[in-house]
């Protein structure tokens, strides 16, 4: 049986000049995993929710390419206002706002990698925790990375 090939991929900050490949991938994620009602609120707004993400200090997209291919994403924002950890001594607080991988590159490892570079971008921001909603698809790939629930979310339409 012959050897799987192995993968020849780059990883670097997503700038200005991405917007347009980052709202594509983003809306994928958003259309594969979010609710079909969603969508429709939810894509209108993408595009000016990048264009301030990519001028922000508080955010920092990573991108995965292959062959000239972007094929994933991570996305780390430095939160200061949410009540969840409000009362922390620091009042700083790392969330892994978005991952992607295109399904036909998972699987792979590019997800673990494009998570390690948020959690380290993190701590090159001094944060030292960090928080995220999973998809429940995604819930044994956190948990597998050191992610741990701390209390359950409900919601209510």
């Amino acid at each position: 049986m012959a050897a799987a090939q192995e993968l020849s991929v780059r990883f670097r900050k997503a700038g200005p000049k991405d917007v347009d490949l980052v709202i594509e991938l983003l809306q994928e994620l958003i259309i594969e995993l979010g609710p079909p009602d969603n969508a429709a609120q939810v894509l209108p707004q993408l595009s000016k929710d990048i264009h301030l993400a990519l001028a922000a200090d508080n955010v920092c997209i990573f991108l995965v390419e292959s062959e000239g291919k972007t094929i994933g994403l991570s996305r780390g924002d430095i939160l200061t206002t949410d009540p969840i950890f409000r009362l922390r001594a620091d009042n700083r607080c790392g969330y892994v706002d978005q991952m992607y991988v295109r399904p036909t590159y998972r699987n792979q490892g590019l997800g673990r990698q494009l998570l390690n570079l948020v959690e380290n971008w993190f701590r090159e921001q001094g944060i030292e925790h960090a928080l995220l909603h999973a998809a429940q698809d995604a819930l044994r790939f956190y948990s597998t990375e050191g992610y741990v629930p701390n209390r359950e979310m409900f919601k209510r339409l």
